[in-house]
């Protein structure tokens, strides 16, 4: 058994650490000769690469934008049909108590007929004859449905909320196709 000193240890750790850092320092020298004596294929041709795939992300970024774009005025027409259908009924319902469940729920979309109409209308100008009391908005829609004549007012547009009408009246009501009955004030 061989006995060694400390100073011998020291100098085999020391040559251990030695060989180590130098075998590190001949891979990072010849490693980056290899990694840069490599030269990028024209860096020019990359570039439009680039230009060309940006163009081709740009339409189809657009081309995508433009298939899911909500249809704005299904969607607008959608809510002011329910306004005033919504408003038909309930003023049904308070004028007409004796109506049927029924017959309210066959009031829809496609039965009515609406009309948005303006202060020199010819509705509004029979409709201020009549009635005086009606104040005239932006937003006034006449509802026709079998024999009813439904006014309806809004402070703001119908077609952008669901809301509450300003003022709703039912202007008149057909018996039959040749007699009409205005409403007592």
């Amino acid at each position: 058994m061989e006995f060694r000193s400390r100073s011998d240890t020291y100098s085999v750790r020391f040559m251990g650490r030695l060989r180590i850092q130098l075998l590190l320092i001949l891979l990072l020298f010849f490693g980056k000769n290899v990694l840069f004596s490599q030269t990028p294929a024209v860096p020019e041709e990359s570039e439009d690469v680039h230009k060309k795939n940006a163009a081709a992300l740009d339409k189809e970024y657009y081309e995508y934008y433009f298939r899911t774009i909500p249809n704005v005025d299904a969607l607008e027409k959608a809510k002011l049909e329910y306004n005033l259908i919504r408003s038909f009924k309930l003023e049904l319902r308070r004028r007409e108590p004796s109506l049927s469940p029924d017959y309210l729920k066959q009031i829809k979309a496609a039965n009515i007929r609406y009309e948005r109409v303006g202060a020199d209308s010819i509705w509004m100008r029979g409709i201020r004859n009549q009635m005086q009391h009606i104040r005239f908005q932006e937003y006034m829609y006449i509802v026709i449905y079998d024999k009813y004549f439904l006014y309806i007012s809004y402070e703001i547009n119908p077609s952008r909320y669901v809301m509450e009408p300003y003022q709703v009246q039912l202007i008149f009501q057909k018996e039959n196709p040749f007699f009409i009955k205005l409403p007592d004030p």
